[in-house]
């Protein structure tokens, strides 16, 4: 599935039949800043590493805009606590 990232509304999110069926949102938490606030899978879709595609997206885009992630939902924190690996972009 494709990630599909709006920033206007700071969403990242995949679809299905015109419907989003996962996302994660963020807020700028300062310059060059963004937390991530809320992570969502559709019931239907979870357990098929729709979140993590999201997480992974994210972590394309601020390596990209050489941004630091301030991790806010409990996906989130659990994930990058996890993945040890993107330790250099958090804050």
């Amino acid at each position: 599935m494709i990630v599909l990232h709006n920033e206007n509304e700071k969403i990242f999110y995949i679809e299905q039949d015109g419907k989003n069926i996962a996302e994660l949102t963020y807020v700028y938490g300062g310059e060059g800043k963004i937390a991530i606030n809320h992570t969502y899978v559709d019931p239907n879709y979870r357990g098929k590493g729709l979140a993590k595609e999201l997480a992974l997206e994210s972590v394309k885009y601020v390596k990209e805009k050489n941004y630091k992630i301030i991790p806010v939902c409990s996906f989130a924190v659990i994930f990058f606590r996890r993945h040890e690996e993107y330790s250099d972009i958090l804050l």
